[in-house]
């Protein structure tokens, strides 16, 4: 860096104060640099108070003058200042630059590493122990993963209707008899669709601990439900002696 010598100054006899004449001090002097006063003597900038200001020290020995011709020039300090800042850069970071030498020497970073050991998102994945299910669309078409809910698998229940809107496991809110073979009572539900709005249906109602009515039924082509069958089981009904079932 060269030593800077822009315009004059005012030095006085045994003062510490350097009045500059068309200087700028503040961009171009550091505190520490050197002064080389008129008299040829040496000083230490100690404070730069503006552009036309400066503090030296020891005071100034020479005789008072000005205008006069000066110097101050850039000294070895600066690199203790970069020195210190290193320093404590390395001393607030070390420890994570230090682990990058056990990382950045390879071309692909392996598993033990934190890295995926491929180059490429299948590489990636295989070597995570990804399946084909972690690049397939969650979605209800041939190929998808299926959702929470989807043909009814763990949803809470299928809107109340005449005409089933939903394929597959829910369950009836009871309601009239279009919903559930023993009115007033909700119960769990499999919809088949066979082909437009031809359906098979099937539900389970909560009417009884030990008893539940079971009934299936068909929707014929336009959606219109027919009447329920109930299953008969030991439950509700009794065998006669000639064989024959009767409804409890």
């Amino acid at each position: 860096m060269s030593w800077y010598r822009t315009g004059a100054v005012t030095v006085t006899l045994n003062s510490s104060v350097v009045i500059g004449i068309s200087t700028e001090f503040v961009a171009n002097c550091r505190v520490g640099d050197a002064f080389l006063g008129p008299d040829g003597g040496w000083y230490e900038v100690s404070n730069i108070a503006s552009n036309t200001a400066l503090s030296i020290i020891p005071n100034y020995r020479g005789p008072t003058n000005s205008p006069a011709a000066y110097a101050i020039t850039p000294v070895q300090g600066y690199d203790k200042l970069l020195s210190d800042g290193f320093n404590s850069l390395v001393n607030q970071f070390g420890t994570k630059l230090a682990a990058l030498g056990t990382t950045g020497n390879y071309d692909i970073l392996p598993l033990n590493k934190g890295g995926t050991g491929g180059t490429t998102q299948a590489d990636a994945r295989a070597g995570l122990g990804l399946g084909s299910a972690a690049t397939a669309t969650v979605g209800t078409a041939a190929g998808n993963v299926m959702p929470v809910g989807a043909y009814g698998l763990g949803a809470v229940s299928a809107p109340v209707s005449a005409s089933p809107s939903t394929v597959g496991f829910s369950v009836t809110s009871g309601g009239g008899a279009d919903q559930t073979p023993s009115t007033g009572s909700g119960g769990s539900r499999i919809t088949m669709n066979t082909g437009g709005l031809l359906f098979n249906e099937i539900v389970i109602a909560a009417n009884s601990a030990t008893s539940p009515t079971m009934g299936y039924r068909q929707f014929n082509s336009n959606g219109v439900p027919g009447p329920w069958n109930v299953v008969y089981t030991n439950q509700n009904t009794t065998r006669a002696q000639d064989g024959t079932l009767k409804a409890i």
